[in-house]
């Protein structure tokens, strides 16, 4: 309403209202058909006023506008600037409301864990992002839908009719069941019921790995402690064997009860080294003087009957030296078991492209590609009735890769089967040291 309008519409209702009364006044006194005329008419004039103001008071409640608030004067204007000044105030509580919701909903997508909302029907109402990565739920798209019906799985509609009491519902993903998900249902106020879902995958591996762990470890105790029980009952009756039996029985044991013994060595030997994250301790390693020593061992343990050639070409090395030379023994020792008797095997300490390399190459047996990627696991073997012959206790590289791990190197295993092995252990340039001249002979390209 312009100016004008509004000066018009005052002069109106000051100047008709107190005519409109004075004609009544007339036409109740007197008769006068003009009086009943006239205050007829001035109502009239009134009441279409008034209706207008309605109509502009509902157009602009429909549409408000901050600072279009129209000006009517006198009470109606007092009423629209009231209205005004309430629809601000929740206009900005309800700016704050959805902000505040924003703020949740981005806090609760950000939870690892799936939440999903269901009605008293069980029938989604809301789910984080979580959820759908887990339960395959979408929203807007899945909202009112049952949930028994976007989860399919066996048991889990008798899970949500009664929750209460019940352990987890594990649930696997469809997707070759490499996800396992605990869902557990809560109630949600009086009516509502909210679903968690927990991906407990790396919890049920592990729990795998503990059991298989102890099933190996009970196995490879078992057999050498059934030797010696055997045995030892035979020592009871000494009238049933002779004394070149006795002393074959004795060294038997002996080499059962060595068994036992490196097995509960090596696996107290993993236990510390998982245990820490890092070496008590480091200096600096003359690695000439470690290589030859790893020499004189692995001749005294190949016994002549393999090629034996150690270069050293690279640089000293920080380090522990204890776990280095553990961890550089067990790739020596694993090479000569299993390369036959006349084959080669060529330990390097070089320095190749900014990186110090610790290699093992022989020409045994080899191994499989699928055998690769599993060799570092604890008790894992390519072929059990070998490994079992050559002596080892299936921890070896398990504990190579820890020590590696420990000084920030990585084992590389390279292996074709027929044709040979290599093992290279590669450190980062910051752990290299300056050394004295090697002792062994300098390294050549391999």
């Amino acid at each position: 309403m312009t100016a004008a309008g509004r000066w018009c519409t005052r002069i109106v209702l000051t100047g008709v209202l107190p005519i409109v009364c004075l004609a009544l006044l007339l036409a109740a006194l007197h008769g006068a058909i003009w009086g009943w005329v006239v205050a007829a008419s001035g109502l009239m004039l009134v009441v279409l006023l008034q209706t207008r103001r309605l109509a502009l008071l509902a157009a602009w409640i429909d549409g408000p506008q901050q600072g279009e608030v129209p000006d009517s004067g006198g009470a109606w204007g007092e009423v629209f600037r009231k209205l005004s000044r309430k629809l601000r105030l929740d206009a900005r509580a309800l700016a704050e409301v959805e902000a505040r919701l924003g703020s949740f909903s981005d806090a609760m997508d950000a939870v690892p864990d799936g939440l999903v909302v269901l009605s008293e029907n069980h029938q989604v109402q809301w789910a984080n992002r979580a959820a759908g990565e887990h339960l395959g739920i979408r929203l807007p798209r899945d909202g009112g839908a049952i949930i028994q019906q976007l989860v399919r799985a066996p048991g889990f509609a008798e899970y949500l009719s009664s929750p209460a009491g019940q352990p987890p519902f594990i649930l696997l993903s469809p997707a070759a069941r490499r996800r396992a998900y605990s869902l557990r249902a809560v109630p949600l106020g009086e009516r509502n019921t909210l679903l968690v879902s927990l991906d407990v995958t790396d919890a049920r591996r592990v729990e795998a790995m503990r059991s298989t762990f102890v099933a190996n470890v009970s196995h490879e105790l078992r057999t050498p402690l059934t030797v010696v029980s055997g045995f030892l009952e035979h020592f009871g009756d000494e009238s049933a064997m002779s004394a070149e039996q006795r002393q074959q029985f004795v060294r038997l044991m002996s080499e059962q009860t060595r068994r036992m013994l490196s097995l509960v060595d090596d696996l107290l030997t993993l236990s510390r080294l998982e245990a820490e994250d890092a070496p008590a301790s480091e200096e600096d390693i003359d690695m000439a003087d470690l290589l030859a020593q790893l020499q004189a061992e692995a001749e005294g343990l190949s016994c002549g009957r393999h090629r034996l050639q150690f270069r050293c070409g690279g640089p000293g090395l920080r380090g522990n030296r204890h776990e280095l030379h553990s961890a550089f023994g067990n790739l020596v020792s694993n090479a000569i078991r299993y390369t036959p008797a006349g084959g080669d095997i060529r330990v390097r300490w070089k320095l190749r492209a900014g990186v110090a390399v610790f290699s093992v190459r022989d020409s045994g047996v080899g191994i499989a590609a699928e055998h690769l990627p599993r060799l570092t696991e604890r008790f894992y073997r390519v072929d059990r009735g070998r490994s079992r012959d050559t002596g080892g206790t299936g921890l070896g590289l398990a504990i190579v890769k820890h020590i590696l791990l420990r000084h920030q190197a990585v084992l590389v295993i390279d292996s074709q089967p027929g044709v040979g092995s290599n093992f290279r252990a590669e450190f980062p340039e910051w752990r290299l040291r300056p050394q004295p001249s090697p002792a062994l002979p300098a390294a050549d390209e391999a």
